[in-house]
């Protein structure tokens, strides 16, 4: 084992699913209420040009664990035996490493997403997880089937598994939250840790104690639905619509809180001085608002409500603190990051680059394009201006300005033809870069 020194910084990576960049108001909705979320941004360095990379859940995982593009040699499937992973990399520097996660993917079916943890806590009953039978908990749709997100998985399993829930303590995001504060409270003072905190709310279903949705649609009377369908808005009304956007709030409020209490914490036992901090998602997630194309859930193709991120990184010395950074940057850049900070040598072949010398105030930054794609399904490349956005069925892809149209209003690829090559030929090449076959993936333009 190699030899951290005490002096190295802990590092706590908290990643939240399905948040939404613009509903943390230093972002974005300001109705949306997320005071703790907003402290933490003033403290560290917002990235505000983060992007997903490999799409989705698991896939993006593998990129942060990696510091390597996933999306061009598989899709979602378990950790790779083969790859250096965080973990493991930063245990044999000498530091402790844990993970405490309700994001069931990461350890179900064999997903081995706990490799290199000295510890591991999985807190079971999201979604899909396969945890509670009980004949005897009775559950019924909490909206028409045709409504819903696989419906009897969510009737069967889901309301199966939170039967029980009393307080607001029996939620998922506070159970996760108060097991990282028990962890913190008792390894503190020994070897520099690693604690990776995964949380899967505030991914659908939207169930979060009624006080939250009650701040965001008070008088509701109508049908919940806690997981609509991915795909158009239209079969929705608009009473619907605007309470699934206050549950998605109620969510995002509940987990701004109890993130929280994790930050608080971390001041209170000690830890502020010497902990490097890290806070992002993994993507977002449409609600059919301006930009999302008329969308609910988090099909392709990939617009700014599901491919733009949130990072922020809150240095112990206060460095970077209160930047805001327009640099492109992409879940692969953690790992490189992390390892820089904890002084461990980095294994060759990582395709991110360390945001450290970000936050000290260089300007220079080599990635010029973000490629964010699932496995054999349709990219979505942005440059410092523009997002091109390519379309199912042989459509040609859209080009949008988002310097003068962030919501990605106005398909202008017919008056730049040039920038639409550019841009395809750029991903061209990045797939050359890394030996991947441009077959299964959809040009630019049809002939």
């Amino acid at each position: 084992m190699g030899g951290a020194s005490r002096t190295a910084p802990n590092i706590v990576c908290i990643v939240l699913d399905s948040l939404r960049h613009d509903h943390v108001r230093a972002w974005g909705q300001p109705w949306v209420h997320t005071p703790h979320l907003d402290r933490f941004a003033a403290e560290a360095a917002c990235f505000d040009r983060a992007y997903i990379g490999s799409f989705p859940t698991i896939p993006c995982r593998t990129d942060l664990m990696t510091g390597r593009f996933t999306f061009p040699h598989r899709g979602w499937s378990p950790l790779p035996r083969e790859a250096p992973v965080l973990a493991t990399l930063l245990r044999a520097h000498g530091y402790t490493t844990q993970i405490i996660a309700d994001t069931y993917h990461l350890f179900r079916d064999g997903h081995q997403f706990d490799r290199g943890f000295h510890g591991w806590e999985w807190i079971r009953g999201q979604e899909g997880d396969r945890f509670v039978v009980d004949a005897g908990a009775a559950t019924t749709y909490p909206a028409a089937p045709h409504k819903l997100r696989n419906p009897e998985r969510l009737r069967d399993v889901y309301l199966k598994n939170v039967s029980r829930r009393r307080t607001e303590a029996d939620w998922f995001a506070p159970q996760v939250m108060a097991s990282a504060l028990r962890w913190l409270e008792t390894n503190n003072g020994g070897p520099p840790f690693l604690l990776w905190i995964d949380e899967f709310d505030p991914h659908e279903p939207w169930d979060p104690p009624t006080h939250y949705v009650h701040r965001y649609d008070p008088g509701y009377t109508g049908e919940n639905v806690i997981s609509p369908v991915y795909g158009p808005a239209a079969g929705y009304s608009p009473e619907e619509i605007r309470h699934m956007r206050a549950l998605y709030a109620g969510e995002v409020t509940m987990v701004d809180h109890w993130v929280g209490s994790v930050l608080d914490g971390i001041d209170r036992f000690g830890l502020r001085e010497n902990t490097l901090v890290v806070i992002l998602s993994d993507h977002g997630h449409y609600l059919d608002y301006p930009g999302d194309q008329g969308q609910l859930g988090k099909p392709t193709p990939l617009y700014e409500g599901v491919a733009h991120e949130v990072c922020m990184v809150r240095h112990p010395d206060g460095r970077g603190g209160g930047l805001r950074l327009a640099h492109l940057v992409q879940p692969v850049d953690l790992l490189p990051t992390l390892l820089e900070v904890a002084g461990a040598a980095a294994p060759a072949g990582l395709e991110g680059y360390s945001l450290l010398p970000l936050l000290s105030g260089a300007e220079a930054w080599p990635r010029r394009m973000a490629v964010s794609c699932p496995h054999r399904d349709l990219p979505t490349l942005t440059t410092d201006r523009w997002s091109l956005v390519y379309q199912p069925g042989g459509q040609p892809a859209r080009l949008f300005d988002l310097r003068s149209d962030p919501v990605q209003g106005r398909d202008v690829a017919a008056d730049h033809p040039d920038v639409v090559a550019e841009v395809d030929a750029a991903f061209s090449a990045f797939l050359d870069e890394r030996g991947a076959d441009r077959g299964g993936y959809p040009t630019a333009a049809q002939e």
